[in-house]
């Protein structure tokens, strides 16, 4: 059963003058350790950044709380299986937190165009 649905478009512009005014501050508040890492090899990282926005922030209109504990920008974490596809995975207090709505499952899709990232986060439970 879907338990919600969150979706979220961001500017590129937007979040690579974010990144820009405030740096490493900012990708410490956005990025868990594992993104952070994976973010000091891409090419082009104000579309990695907005990528990876646009997922949590869906992820947070999906849940129905915004950002507010235990739904937190680094509670939240991206990574891809192993034929690429994207999905979410959550530090241990936002995991518990998820079960115990009953939320077993997580789906994400994420792209960006020249000037735009899009995510869309599907939640599916008991």
């Amino acid at each position: 059963m879907i338990l919600g649905m969150g979706v979220d478009l961001v500017s590129l512009e937007r979040i690579d003058g974010v990144w820009k005014r405030h740096g490493e501050r900012f990708l410490k508040y956005l990025l868990t350790p594992e993104e952070q890492t994976e973010f000091s090899r891409q090419a082009a990282p104000e579309r990695f950044l907005a990528k990876r926005f646009a997922a949590k922030e869906a992820f947070s209109k999906a849940v129905g709380t915004g950002m507010r504990a235990p739904v937190l920008w680094r509670s939240i974490g991206t990574a891809h299986n192993a034929l690429g596809a994207p999905q979410l995975v959550f530090e241990e207090p936002l995991g518990v937190w998820l079960q115990a709505r009953g939320i077993t499952r997580t789906w994400l899709s994420i792209t960006d165009e020249k000037s735009h990232a899009f995510a869309c986060v599907v939640l599916e439970g008991t």
